[in-house]
């Protein structure tokens, strides 16, 4: 009587099974640093997009109101409640919009005062801002200081992150333009800060 053959054992061996995991491991181990770099660099470009757009939209709301709005850096966590009350601050962590009257003080009602505001703890406690404690958009759209004084200076807003290898500055003109840059690029070329921006005010990482 004939015996059927019998079927080969599918599966790996133990070898193979090692190998597998020795290379998933050396794959891992190249990968993860790349994607860590990766994802410190992408949080500062999203912190300057965040930080130009509030800029941007301070600008819209005091032309759209024909008002003073001022666009604040803080070291407080801002919020509609109190935002009349908040300190503005040098190198803020975080950043509030708020509409001011005529004698540049915030109005007395925080519904009519609040614009937006952001905490920079929300995309990465690892993001800084280095920049003016206040910036105020006229009704016209260009810039002055908390005092009223019209500014001539152009306003730069540095944003790094701690392990980050690039740095981005968001820079506001004396006409209201608000524009993003990166200081590690070389001059003349596009999105490079200089010559508008210099080194000085804008370092490299």
């Amino acid at each position: 009587m004939l015996t059927k053959p019998r079927k080969r054992q599918q599966g790996v061996t133990l070898l193979e099974l090692m190998i597998t995991v020795v290379i998933g491991g050396v794959l891992l181990a190249v990968a993860v640093p790349q994607l860590t770099a990766w994802v410190q660099r992408n949080s500062v470009s999203t912190a300057a997009e965040i930080v130009q757009n509030g800029l941007r939209q301070a600008e819209a709301e005091a032309i759209r109101r024909n008002a003073r709005v001022e666009f604040l850096l803080t070291s407080s966590t801002p919020a509609k409640s109190g935002i009349g009350k908040l300190a503005a601050s040098l190198n803020g962590k975080n950043w509030a919009v708020r509409v001011l009257d005529s004698s540049m003080t915030p109005l007395a009602d925080d519904n009519l005062a609040y614009v937006n505001a952001f905490s920079m703890s929300e995309l990465s406690p690892g993001v800084t801002i280095e920049g003016p404690a206040s910036v105020v958009f006229s009704g016209t759209g260009r810039v002055s200081d908390i005092k009223g004084v019209a500014i001539t200076a152009y306003q730069v807003f540095r944003l790094t992150r701690e392990g980050a290898d690039r740095a981005i500055c968001v820079f506001v003109t004396p006409g209201g333009a608000v524009k993003a840059c990166d200081p590690s690029l070389s001059s003349g070329a596009p999105f490079a800060c200089q010559p508008l921006v210099s080194l000085s005010q804008c370092p490299k990482v």
